[in-house]
């Protein structure tokens, strides 16, 4: 692995970090705008492409890695409100 394929990872992890961590403030805005749902609806479809951004980075073809991630995105995005409230608690 080179340095680049090395520094793009860590600032995937990074950024996965900075979605992941509870911005109390903003989920009170939200609240409060009356969108706290779909904040959270988006929040899981930022996870879900950052994910698979993980995996297919190591792909060589690139046609290959658009069919994987137009098929993943189309399965997340029929799950995602149910991933979102799972089992009745809030992200």
């Amino acid at each position: 692995m080179n340095d680049s394929s090395d520094a793009y990872r860590r600032a995937l992890d990074l950024f996965t970090e900075s979605v992941v961590k509870p911005d109390y403030a903003l989920r009170q805005n939200a609240s409060y705008a009356g969108c706290y749902a779909e904040l959270m609806e988006i929040r899981q479809h930022c996870l879900t492409y950052l994910s698979s951004l993980k995996e297919i980075h190591d792909i060589d073809s690139p046609d290959e890695s658009d069919a994987i991630e137009a098929e993943k995105i189309r399965l997340e995005k029929a799950a995602s409100k149910n991933l979102s409230f799972a089992h009745g608690e809030l992200i």
